[in-house]
């Protein structure tokens, strides 16, 4: 791969490494860049006293506890009711655990196929998997949750276009 010196600067100036480069058909140039995290990136944790509570006596460091800022017991249900514009389902809604799990874990796997583009790059950004896991769970933040870029809402929810 044959690298302009700029792009080699930049890369050594940010302590990355270029994966790819290329020319578009337009003629336009593009290249692709990995970077590790700064040292205080909230994926490392905070290693407080407080967080150490999951560190083995054998120095085995594990996550800390979840947050569980939705915590729900295994028979609960959660209640919704969403006001708004542009809502398809009939609001108030009940959910079992089970169910929202299930939401979650729907959001979940397109985070992570989104971040990791279909898990052909797996040195990927957990900001935009987090980014992505809002958006997979919520959908856009527009008025209406969908996006005028009619492919990339789900087809259910597609706006009917008419032309003019």
């Amino acid at each position: 791969m044959d690298i302009p010196e700029a792009l080699n600067e930049i890369a050594k100036a940010c302590n990355g490494k270029i994966t790819e480069v290329g020319i578009l058909p337009d003629n336009s140039g593009f290249a692709m860049m990995s970077m590790p995290l700064r040292k205080d990136h909230w994926i490392y944790g905070d290693r407080t006293v407080e967080n150490k509570v999951c560190d083995r006596p054998d120095g085995e460091v594990f996550s800390e506890p979840p947050p569980m800022v939705m915590r729900m017991g295994a028979n609960d249900e959660i209640f919704f009711g969403i006001r708004g514009q542009g809502q398809v389902e009939e609001m108030p809604f009940i959910l079992n655990r089970q169910a929202f799990a299930d939401l979650i874990r729907k959001a979940g796997k397109y985070a992570v196929r989104s971040a990791t583009m279909k898990g052909k790059e797996m040195d990927f950004d957990p900001d935009a998997l987090l980014q992505n896991l809002v958006v997979g769970f919520l959908g856009y933040w527009t008025n209406d949750g969908l996006t005028d870029d009619e492919w990339a809402n789900p087809p259910q929810l597609r706006r009917k276009v008419t032309k003019p």
